[in-house]
């Protein structure tokens, strides 16, 4: 009987542990969308309990390695929304960017939400511009 009792208790243990570690943070999967110029990514989270940080990755295409290119660690509690608006698409051409949020919380890896695909339409004159500027600096 005791030797039950005690694999009831290290089973009870484990699972504990286990929905501790993966506690649902993000709500959903994020919603991003072209505004012309830039890519805007939005998510809400649910419970930011260990949190430390949210980092943003991208990828051109639908295969390929994420780059991270921002992170967020001013958090601001449970049930927040959050977005983050990608000013360097206008300067790369036209195309299909994914997005994925990575949760930054001590676990290894860190979760990821799902990716999140745009397809976005850069403007030429905008890019020009911004490569004229970039010659007199």
């Amino acid at each position: 009987m005791k030797r039950i009792a005690r694999y009831s208790l290290v089973s009870l243990a484990l699972v504990a542990l286990f929905v501790t570690a993966y506690a649902v943070v993000i709500k959903d999967k994020p919603v991003a969308y072209s505004s012309g110029s830039d890519i805007v990514v939005r998510w809400s989270s649910v419970d930011e309990t260990g949190v430390q940080r949210f980092d943003i990755l991208r990828r051109a295409g639908t295969s390929g390695d994420y780059t991270l290119i921002a992170s967020i660690d001013q958090l601001k509690g449970n049930n927040s929304t959050y977005e983050y608006v990608d000013k360097s698409v206008f300067k790369v051409t036209s195309g299909i960017y994914q997005y994925v949020i990575r949760v930054i919380n001590g676990q290894n890896p860190p979760p990821e939400t799902e990716p999140v695909t745009v397809s976005h339409v850069s403007s030429a004159a905008k890019r020009t511009w911004g490569s004229i500027k970039a010659m007199f600096r």
